[in-house]
């Protein structure tokens, strides 16, 4: 197949995971292409229906100056067989981001899919939070591919959606030796201030070196922090949370505070929403200050920086291969299920 992937310029999770699918379809044999280019789809929207600050006019001229750009896009992806889009939930859904009706029409009634890190369907409050809006619901997308089978709660893939993992093999993070104990304390959620404060007050005491994540990085600078890290320190709960595959991915151990945190690595049967969960020991749940401190103090003197990332890395991969190197046997599965749909070229 010929395919398509849509996601935005600005750099985030969608970018890489845009990055993961398309070296996936590459492993399968499908040839794809990734555009930048959810701006243009956001211009399709009228003044009225846009989520737009800046008023009526402004909106008009900045159409205006993309209307070049935009038409060819459009006119470049009536080449394709499939069309997947890689953006975050809700925001993929929401009418007053994308008219996905006008994107339809457009292609002529091509396949629509969405690729995330997780699928709608399992978190039930985005669920009602899209009906209560009157946005889009999931059958807008003809398929839905996700990171994670498991999000608030945990379900069997099936038709329409289908759990393809992540692909971080080709982007070349892997374990490796430390020069020094480093840990990572993730950007800034105000809501959770008083744990970010709460982690600097114990990296400080036990003089253990580390770096605030702010501002904005380039993809591969933010990695190259992660290279270097030992451990990596969530701010709050997480659908998922790429920089906890990336750190993982390069033998950096994770801190929670709370074991309901990273969602989609709960490895329970039946999560509950929001719930409690069991992790696999390349996490680190501390609950409190003290226990924290504690905890670290344990890890710091067993702590051997030849040796350790390798042994957090295997406990990553073996209770979430999928993680680093995709199901691609799922990902083939559902483009054979949309090639039976009747979809063809045009």
């Amino acid at each position: 197949m010929k395919i398509a992937i849509i996601t935005r310029s600005q750099n985030g999770s969608p970018k890489i995971l845009a990055r993961c699918l398309k070296s996936m379809l590459s492993k399968l044999g499908h040839d794809s292409f990734i555009y930048e280019n959810l701006a243009s789809v956001r211009r399709l929207s009228s003044y009225e229906n846009v989520n737009f600050k800046y008023g009526k006019f402004i909106w008009g001229i900045y159409k205006l100056l993309h209307k070049i750009e935009d038409f060819l896009f459009f006119s470049k992806l009536k080449n394709y067989d499939a069309i997947i889009f890689s953006e975050t939930i809700p925001t993929m859904f929401m009418k007053s981001e994308y008219d996905i009706d006008k994107v339809k029409k457009i292609t002529k009634s091509k396949p629509l899919m969405l690729y995330e890190v997780y699928y709608v369907g399992n978190a039930p409050t985005m669920v009602k939070f899209l009906e209560d809006n009157n946005d889009h619901s999931e059958e807008v997308f003809e398929w839905h591919l996700a990171v994670s089978s498991t999000t608030e709660i945990k379900q069997t893939p099936k038709k329409p959606w289908s759990q393809i993992g992540l692909f971080l093999e080709d982007a070349n993070l892997k374990p490796c030796k430390k020069e020094r104990l480093l840990a990572i304390i993730d950007f800034e959620r105000k809501e959770f201030k008083s744990t970010r404060e709460m982690q600097i007050r114990v990296l400080e005491e036990l003089n253990i070196p580390y770096i605030c994540l702010e501002g904005k990085y380039e993809i591969e600078e933010i990695r190259d922090i992660y290279r270097k890290s030992t451990f990596y320190f969530m701010q709050s709960n997480e659908s998922f949370g790429l920089p906890i595959a990336e750190c993982l991915s390069c033998g950096s151990l994770v801190f929670t505070e709370d074991n309901s945190w990273p969602m989609a690595w709960r490895l329970d049967e039946n999560p509950t929403i929001h719930g409690p969960g069991i992790l696999a020991d390349c996490f680190v749940e501390y609950g409190t200050e003290e226990s924290l401190k504690s905890i670290l103090r344990e890890i710091v003197a067993t702590y051997d920086l030849d040796n350790t990332p390798f042994e957090v890395f295997n406990k990553f991969y073996k209770n979430y291969p999928t993680f680093y190197s995709g199901n691609l046997n799922a990902l083939n599965e559902s483009l054979i299920s949309i090639q039976k749909l009747g979809f063809q070229s045009k």
